[in-house]
């Protein structure tokens, strides 16, 4: 995803030194593999990640490796999903629950969705039958007029979801007051920031980060994706501007995202249908 001076990609082809790593760990052995260089760990994803960073810095405290530091953006899907259902112009009827967060943070953080918005919730794993039989589910709960979430995802899932990963989260970050999302914007306590005990190792305290915002590009839709107002390739960019080789918003950049579904397996079959639509735009 490009910022306002392009991406780590960009960075890497101009002669920065930016590396892959499979593991939160194999940053840290980066660091141990370089007392001279200071590395920086680039924390992404929703409660699916951020165990393996909280796991990562308490090794690192407990090492005392000084030359290493997480800049944090791990985000929390309950608010996000808080934020969708209070869109006025919200057009869904239900959520397939993520298997790899719910397999953290269990089943009763998605209790709201149905009791309170009185939306159906199905926990998926990711197989194609795992798809199936979780629209299938959805599609029963509709039927009978029946607002739960359920759990489709068994054979990983737990309802309490993973207590010792909870733990370590808890034991180094707190939630961030505001955080900006692509497509949505501000949103309270939805995103994690490292606890004061772990400021030796807080990027963001090492480093000036600027607090400069990038809009997101008046073209993308991203935001009405989201809600169901408008299908993927009823962007206006879609397929064109916007790819997963240059994607301009969230729901492309992502292999999971919803744009970049539809541009993988779709695009073709709906070429005639997004010209129409884009004709009468």
């Amino acid at each position: 995803m490009p910022g306002s001076h392009g991406s780590l990609l960009d960075a890497r082809a101009d002669g920065a030194d930016v590396r892959f790593v499979y593991s939160p760990l194999d940053a840290l052995k980066l660091a141990r593999q370089n007392p001279s260089r200071q590395v920086v760990f680039f924390a992404i994803g929703f409660e699916t990640t951020a165990p393996s960073t909280a796991l990562t810095l308490l090794r690192a405290r407990q090492d005392d490796v000084r030359n290493f530091s997480v800049f944090c953006n791990h985000v929390t899907i309950i608010p996000a999903m808080k934020a969708i259902l209070d869109s006025p112009d919200l057009r869904l009827d239900g959520f397939i629950g993520a298997g790899h967060v719910s397999t953290i943070i269990g089943l009763k953080p998605y209790g709201f969705v149905a009791r309170e918005c009185h939306k159906p919730v199905v926990v998926s794993g990711f197989e194609p039958l795992d798809i199936i039989q979780s629209i299938y589910m959805l599609l029963r709960q509709i039927d009978a007029g029946r607002c739960e979430v359920e759990n489709q995802y068994t054979r990983v899932v737990p309802p309490e979801g993973n207590l010792k990963a909870l733990e370590v989260m808890r034991q180094t970050m707190v939630l961030r007051p505001f955080f900006e999302w692509r497509g949505l914007g501000f949103i309270t306590h939805s995103a994690l920031k490292l606890r004061p005990e772990f400021a030796a190792w807080d990027a963001e305290l090492a480093y000036a980060v600027p607090g400069m915002r990038v809009a997101d590009p008046k073209a993308c839709q991203c935001g009405e994706v989201l809600k169901g107002v408008i299908k993927p390739w009823e962007c206006r960019v879609f397929g064109t501007a916007c790819t997963p080789e240059t994607p301009i918003g969230t729901c492309m950049v992502s292999s999971e995202g919803a744009c970049a579904a539809y541009y993988n397996y779709g695009r073709y079959s709906l070429a005639s249908r997004r010209r129409e639509v884009l004709q009468n735009a």
